[in-house]
């Protein structure tokens, strides 16, 4: 089989004063029409071998030695303006983050079309009508007027899909997945991945595809190359990979496939029996309370107290604590002046004190919708909002945002950024007080306290969200809105975060709202599962 791509001994290193090596001694190679899965963890280096292959690399890393080359020539001797020919055209990158990928000041159609007129000789009606296509086969719906839209009226998977849509607007011979499926809901995910494969099929696109999640891979991949610490540690047909798997980072990473996936232990009321996830607060095993399947409803704990050494009495505990009832709750959006998109539409539910509500659907469904709706950030079109039954009375409330990269100043240290709600409401009497107060929230959240130097660029995704959770903690808030805090961690990651909201919860007696499209991960910890349909 023709190859594609083919990487010989690249070593790459961080111009820094650890003069930190990001990639060592990397050998790898992709077939024309191959899917290839490169896999490890954040701070593996994973991206950086992608950003070398683009010749995207910032102007504090070098190459030390080795060669890519695509179709025998050798890219790392291209110039910047050979390689602008290549970008988009016959190599094509869809980034982890499309906040960062795509203009905020451009819309998204007009963001396709650029890539298409670029580098084809095409009218600017033909340009669109492809734009459209991208758009359908990308998922969208109403596609003219998501053409007119702008990213900030893009939910994260839409986002993530228009993205995607760039990066197939010319049909390249090698497309680099950089986590494309991170921040979706499975169902999206799997429509993604068959998008993937579809086009192989049809175009002979070789893909390299990055992630975190070997599970992922398992059913499209043709190899898998391992990385660690910057090295390729083992690689190999999917099939031996997972059946004969020789290198511990490996089967690591192999015994993280189903975590969250409705296997093994929670941590909430929610738990499996027979397979089948319920909940119910009794304090024996043989006490299954039947639910039809249905999730969604508080559960009245019961406890067993001896009377008499031959009777047992059920005890009923009081109903619990009211702290939040959402009634009737409705939101529109105007695509333009004739259309409107209903997110949510005569949306109830009820919160109750001290416990984790988690709140899953597909990717636009409207949970990060109802989200801002609860915390003040939207204002509601139709019903209302009570806490402790007043819609007047203010309450200590905190969100914690998907991106935790965009939602942070990067000008500021971890310390400004933690520290930023207790200085604004004068909370502390003096620097010392506060920065004592930082590193305890830091402590609290298990992100050491030497980081607080540093900017959040310079930190990984699992130290950002640690840091945010630090952030919304400073307060002492009395209800948490967690809005997709996994979707772009490591799966490993995301397990360590699930775990310590759940820890905080029980230390801090917080009430906390957990927004996600990974249903089973949500699980893992909640006390009961509300699913969103589209705003319902």
């Amino acid at each position: 089989m023709e190859t594609l791509l083919e990487i010989r001994g690249l070593s790459v290193t961080f111009q820094d004063k650890e003069g930190t090596r990001a990639a060592r001694q990397v050998n790898l190679r992709l077939d024309k029409g191959e899917m290839a899965a490169l896999v490890g963890e954040s701070g593996s280096g994973k991206t950086v071998l992608c950003k070398t292959i683009l010749q995207l690399l910032g102007k504090k890393t070098r190459v030390e030695n080795g060669e890519i080359l695509y179709r025998g020539s050798n890219l790392l001797e291209y110039t910047e303006k050979q390689m602008q020919k290549f970008r988009g055209k016959e190599i094509s990158m869809v980034f982890q983050d499309p906040y960062l990928s795509l203009n905020p000041t451009i819309s998204i159609g007009k963001q396709i079309m650029e890539t298409i007129l670029l580098h084809e000789k095409l009218s600017k009606k033909e340009a669109k009508d492809r734009t459209l296509e991208l758009l359908e086969l990308t998922g969208f719906d109403y596609c003219e007027k998501r053409f007119s839209q702008y990213p900030h009226q893009f939910s994260g998977g839409m986002r993530q899909r228009a993205a995607i849509a760039i990066a197939l607007a010319c049909r390249p011979g090698l497309l680099l997945a950089d986590e494309p499926t991170t921040a979706l809901d499975v169902e999206t995910q799997q429509q993604i991945m068959e998008l993937l494969a579809k086009i192989r099929k049809e175009t002979g696109v070789a893909i390299l595809f990055i992630t975190h999640d070997l599970g992922l891979v398992e059913n499209v991949a043709d190899r898998v190359y391992v990385m660690y610490q910057g090295e390729i540690v083992e690689s190999g047909s999917v099939s031996h990979i997972f059946q004969h798997a020789q290198n511990p980072y490996t089967v690591k990473l192999l015994g993280y496939r189903n975590y969250g996936k409705g296997i093994g232990h929670t941590h909430g009321k929610i738990h499996f029996h027979n397979g089948t996830p319920h909940t119910h607060g009794g304090t024996h095993d043989h006490m299954h309370p039947r639910l039809e399947g249905d999730i969604s409803h508080p559960v009245t704990k019961v406890e067993e107290t001896s009377v008499r050494d031959d009777q047992v009495v059920l005890v009923q505990e009081p109903e619990p604590e009211k702290l939040m009832e959402i009634q009737h709750l409705s939101k529109n959006f105007r695509l333009d002046r004739h259309t409107v998109s209903r997110v949510l539409d005569d949306f109830s539910l009820d919160i109750y004190r001290g416990e984790i509500v988690g709140v899953a659907g597909p990717s636009g469904c409207g949970k990060s919708t109802l989200a801002r709706c609860i915390v003040g950030l939207y204002e509601p079109d139709g019903g209302q909002i009570l806490y402790h039954g007043d819609t007047a009375r203010i309450y200590r409330r905190q969100m914690i945002f998907q991106d935790s990269s965009s939602a942070f100043n990067p000008h500021m240290t971890l310390e400004e950024i933690i520290g930023e709600p207790l200085r604004i409401q004068k909370l502390c009497k003096g620097r010392q007080e506060l920065r004592s107060r930082v590193y305890s929230l830091m402590e609290q959240v298990e992100l050491d306290p030497a980081l607080a130097v540093r900017h959040p660029y310079d930190v990984s995704g699992g130290q950002r969200q640690r840091a945010a959770i630090a952030r919304a903690l400073s307060v002492e808030p009395e209800f948490i809105v967690a809005d997709e805090p996994i979707s772009s961690l490591d799966i490993s990651i995301q397990a360590q975060i699930m775990h310590l909201f759940k820890k905080l919860q029980e230390k801090h007696h917080l009430t906390i709202m957990l927004i996600a499209h990974d249903l089973p991960m949500v699980m893992h910890v909640s006390d009961r599962i509300i699913m969103m349909g589209q705003g319902t």
